[in-house]
Order: C-alpha cells, then structure tokens, then sequence
C-alpha cells in the first residue's frame, strides 16, 4: 500500500482524495525542513514510512482557527485518512486571542479523542477530530531539539530565550534557521541531533502538552509523531 504524506504551510494545495494520505499541517519552515530530513533517516526502521511523499507548499502564516479550519478541510473534503497539526505554543503565549481561540479547539478535541459524554449535533460537528493528531511545541520545535540532550521541563516564552541553551550543545554551537544549515550533508539536523541515538533520548524525555501549565512548564509533543509512524 502507498502513503502519500503532504505537508502543508497554511496554504492549500491540490490533492487527489485518498484515504491512504497522512496531512501534517505546520505553520513554519523549521518542521517542514526537520520532517524532511528526518523522514529519510528514520523510514529504514519504519516500513510505513518507506512509500510517503512530503510535499511542502509555501509557507503563510496562519491563524489557529485557519490551521483547524484547514486540518477539517484535509480530512471532510479532501479525503486524508489522519491530519497532524503540528502547533509551536510562542504565538499564543504572547496573544490572549490566540490562546482563547486554540482552549476551545483544544477542549472538543480532547471532547472527541477522549469519548467524553458529549450530544450528537457536538458529534456530527467534530467526529472529524477523531482523525487528528494535535502535537504541541511549547514555546517552539527547538525545545525538542533540547530534549536530545537532555531531560528539561524548563519554561521558554520564546526561540531567543531558548537558544543560548540550545547552543550550549556542540554539534548545535551554530543553529541557524535556513534550510541549509537543515539539510547540509553529511551532516544534517538528524546527525546534529545525536541520529537514532539522539532521538531515542528525545521520545524518552518527552512530555505531554497541559494547558494548565503553558506558561510555567516547556515541553514537545514530538514524540506522538513517532509513535504514530511506528504505527503504520
């Protein structure tokens, strides 16, 4: 069976309906360039992975309401049978819209994935959310390349007040944010971070996203991704 994966930046892009297709939604190009590289590392120890095609589109910015609007959009009309919106907390911490608006996202989605007691017409609204995968970066993805290296729940508001932590890491002493610096051979972002060693590390320190804690306690969800390729 072939997977077809197409990642998308906010912008929609034209997709044939498949229901062997995995959307993964972002709203930067630091997770497109990550899930690039890190496909091809990781696809040999995970067969499912082996057939899928990442497709980015160009990046546009979005708002949590567009980035839902669009998860609906990949799995109701265009037929994807699993859409993983991939959210960096930063943005929200630093707008109270922003953050009111992903609660209540947030909240039917735990509604729906957690089979709470809840009416038909919430159902037939958001039954879709069955199929989605929320993954949470709080503040941003280097916060996952932190847990690398080491365990930390240590709080960030942002990528600057993370990154001279970040680089206190050799083979991070250089981070930039280009595609290059991603994806320059031999050594790229997955070898900069340790390879299958360095992953591994990462998946054990992980910790789940609470929004009770969002501004006291960092974290990355990035492990649930994994989880779900080892699936297929």
């Amino acid at each position: 069976m072939t997977i077809n994966i197409a990642l998308h930046m906010g912008r929609k892009t034209k997709q044939l309906p498949s229901r062997n297709a995995i959307a993964v939604i972002v709203d930067g190009n630091d997770e497109k360039w990550y899930l690039e590289v890190t496909k091809d590392h990781y696809s040999c120890k995970c067969r499912g992975l082996c057939n899928l095609k990442i497709k980015p589109d160009l990046p546009q910015k979005k708002s949590i309401n567009e980035l839902f609007k669009i998860a609906q959009l990949k799995i109701k009309d265009e037929l994807f049978n699993k859409a993983i919106l991939i959210i960096d907390f930063d943005s929200l911490l630093h707008s109270a819209k922003e953050r009111s608006d992903f609660e209540t996202w947030y909240n039917r989605y735990l509604s729906i994935i957690h089979d709470k007691k809840i009416s038909n017409g919430f159902k037939a609204s958001y039954g879709w959310m069955k199929n989605l995968l929320i993954i949470i970066n709080n503040p941003c993805l280097e916060y996952w390349y932190l847990l690398h290296f080491k365990e930390t729940t240590k709080f960030y508001n942002d990528f600057d007040s993370l990154e001279s932590d970040l680089k206190k890491n050799d083979s991070l002493s250089d981070y930039s944010k280009d595609e290059n610096y991603y994806k320059r051979c031999p050594n790229d972002i997955f070898v900069k971070l340790g390879g299958d060693e360095g992953l591994s590390k990462a998946r054990k320190h992980s910790k789940p996203f609470d929004i009770t804690t969002c501004t006291s306690v960092g974290c990355s969800e990035m492990s649930f991704l994994f989880d779900y390729f080892d699936t297929l």
